[in-house]
């Protein structure tokens, strides 16, 4: 039997798929269904009343096909108006990247976070890029760093989000093909990627014995900051 793990990326995942849905479903359904209800307002107020060939039957049935397009309107956008303030209550990413620091902390690390409460308005999407790429990261520091403190800053600054994430370690060496086939270089290239796709940067900076240190830089744009 599979067992779902409760997880802040879990959520995150499960929370950008209700916002596509609730997009979807009102730039189709919602729409579809409000055309419905006044084509048949339509016909029936204007066009039923200018043509004698219609019968009282038919009229009826009129009737009820836009009581049940209202009805079905009304119960769509109750639905949505759910789906949409379980949304807004998630993207809590400086409370996601505490608990992924915490689980440092249980792991023997010193952890020096300094994290800004981010603009409510941050969609989904740039929520989970910049917390798997904080994940990724973490998991390289654990697993080829050999560092004994951890440091997390993130803050928003003239429009633009910053989240540095640093170690104390052995510093960056170029990618061994035991470090390739450990997933290192993979997991650097999948942080790159997704720092794109939000229009950012990511650079790195590493010294031997001085630890290493990735800052990443994104445009928020015309998000109410």
């Amino acid at each position: 039997m599979l067992e779902v793990v409760d997880s802040p990326l879990t959520r995150f995942v499960q929370e950008a798929e209700r916002r596509r849905l609730a997009r979807e479903l009102h730039d189709g359904v919602v729409q579809s269904l409000t055309a419905l209800v006044a084509d048949l307002e339509h016909f029936r107020s204007r066009r039923l009343t200018q043509t004698d060939g219609i019968s009282q039957e038919m009229a009826v049935k009129l009737e009820t096909w836009q009581a049940l397009a209202r009805e079905s309107l009304s119960s769509m956008r109750q639905a949505l108006g759910a789906l949409r303030q379980t949304v807004s209550r998630a993207h809590d990413l400086p409370g996601a990247l505490q608990e992924l620091l915490q689980g440092m902390r249980e792991a023997g690390y010193c952890v020096i976070c300094e994290c800004e409460e981010l603009p409510s308005s941050l969609p989904p999407d740039y929520v989970l890029h910049l917390y798997t790429i904080a994940r990724e990261a973490l998991i390289n520091i654990r697993k080829h760093a050999q560092a004994t403190t951890v440091t997390c800053f993130l803050f928003v600054d003239e429009g633009t989000l910053y989240l540095s994430i640093g170690d104390d370690g052995v510093g960056m060496q170029l990618p061994s093909a035991e470090a390739q086939r450990a997933g290192y270089q993979q997991g650097l290239i999948g942080m790159r990627e997704r720092v794109l796709l939000l229009g950012g940067h990511l650079s790195i900076e590493s010294n031997a014995g001085r630890g290493t240190r990735i800052d990443i830089e994104v445009p928020l744009g015309e998000m109410n900051l």
